[in-house]
């Protein structure tokens, strides 16, 4: 797996750098496609990602973007991180 942060997030609730700090511990133990798909979605069970944030997985990746403040059903037009696996 190869995590790269791709752009800064906007820390505009306490929670927020809690979640992200938390996520990325939580998906640097993957080791294939597979692990960081169970990953994710135990992390989501257990958090507020899907609060701040939305995400997805393509074809050889995974990503991750923030959603807006002034309106949670946007996200900002940049990815902050992408896992490549």
């Amino acid at each position: 797996m190869n995590v790269t942060f791709e752009h800064t997030t906007v820390i505009y609730d306490n929670d927020i750098a809690e979640v992200l700090i938390g996520f990325v511990n939580h998906i640097l133990i993957a080791y294939d496609e597979n692990t960081l798909r169970r990953l994710v979605a135990d992390y989501a069970e257990k958090s507020a990602l899907d609060r701040y944030f939305v995400y997805g997985f393509g074809k050889h990746h995974f990503w991750l973007a923030q959603k807006r403040i002034s309106d949670p059903e946007k996200v900002f037009n940049y990815r902050i991180l992408i896992v490549k696996f």
